[in-house]
């Protein structure tokens, strides 16, 4: 009985099946014509209604030394790395000037931080990358080669204004604090060398030795020695190569002082220059003090160019897409159709 009763249902389910496969295929028409206006649909929207993005590409080679030579000495940069150097492509300030020279009035920096993508290739462990991929997206493949360009100049300006001034800032506090410990060494020995002029005035510059030649007449013993009547009084000498000792460390703190408060009216004339370039744009940072350390160390082999295509949408692969949902809804709607209504 058992086998009988599996048979009749295998029976069953292949009339089922051949059932289900011949519903479908008298509505075939229904099942092509909804995936042809799907499919037809999809196409449309993908060229007509979604904007299309255009990517331009920039190559950027970062090689950021660990110090930044100026004439008041070696400043030690505080990124150490150049992944570090390339992410702050995105930074606010850079994307704030970006939208200020594309003429971006109603673009946000998030809104203009979602069009650039950062790509860091994979290296081999312990070895320094310093190749790096940045892509624009645009609707407009002119546009996107533009924005490119004016996003790498702001950068490169960015890189030289970020270390300027740091150097500047690191510079100003360390003259202040060298004069005000010189002006604390140059007051204590100011005060030695009044002390010292003082005491030399009350020190004898020589000895009178006549008490001591009578002394010396009634010893029997001295007969052979030579006795001088005045000689030169060694505590004077002493206070007085102290007091020339004291005058040359105040000329010389007086010396570095000088220097020191030059290089400060140098260092706070490029924090105006800096200060000016912030508010208006007027880039006037870098002189004979301070010289482009993104010159020689960030590298743009070549300009970015105008996509000869675009990288989205992809229509054909939309259609695809649309046709494939479409084909599916249609075998849905006639299943409902003819299995649901038709068998109530």
């Amino acid at each position: 009985m058992d086998e009988i009763h599996n048979t009749e249902q295998m029976m069953t389910d292949e009339i089922d099946l051949r059932e289900l496969f011949m519903v479908f295929w008298k509505k075939k028409i229904l099942i092509i014509c909804i995936t042809l206006i799907s499919a037809i649909l999809t196409g449309v929207i993908s060229v007509f209604f979604i904007k299309p993005v255009y990517h331009s590409r920039l190559n950027i080679i970062i090689n950021m030394p660990e110090k930044y030579l100026t004439k008041y000495g070696g400043y030690t940069l505080p990124i150490t790395t150049n992944e570090q150097y390339i992410n702050l492509i995105t930074s606010s300030e850079i994307l704030a000037h970006t939208i200020i020279d594309m003429g971006y009035e109603d673009m946000t920096i998030e809104s203009l931080r979602d069009r650039i993508t950062v790509e860091i290739p994979e290296t081999k462990a312990n070895v320094k990358q310093n190749s790096f991929f940045i892509k624009v997206a645009s609707d407009n493949p002119q546009e996107a080669k533009e924005l490119a360009q004016a996003l790498f100049n702001n950068y490169y300006e960015f890189i030289d204004l970020m270390t300027v001034e740091g150097a500047v800032d690191y510079y100003i506090n360390k003259y202040s604090v060298d004069l005000a410990s010189l002006e604390v060494t140059l007051n204590t020995t100011k005060e030695t060398l009044a002390k010292n002029e003082a005491l030399l005035a009350q020190t004898p510059q020589t000895i009178n030795q006549k008490e001591a030649m009578s002394e010396l007449y009634n010893n029997p013993g001295v007969s052979d020695y030579v006795i001088l009547e005045n000689i030169i009084n060694p505590n004077y000498t002493k206070i007085e190569s102290n007091i020339i000792e004291n005058k040359q460390t105040i000329n010389n703190i007086e010396n570095n002082m000088a220097v020191y408060n030059q290089y400060l009216d140098e260092l706070n004339a490029v924090k105006e220059k800096i200060a000016d370039y912030k508010s208006n744009g007027n880039w006037d940072v870098l002189n004979d003090e301070f010289k482009s350390i993104a010159k020689t160390n960030i590298y743009l082999p070549s300009e970015p160019i105008v996509p000869s295509r675009k990288s989205s949408p992809n229509n054909m692969r939309n259609v695809l897409i649309g046709a494939v949902l479409g084909g599916m809804v249609a075998v849905v709607v006639v299943f409902i159709k003819e299995f649901w209504f038709t068998s109530k």
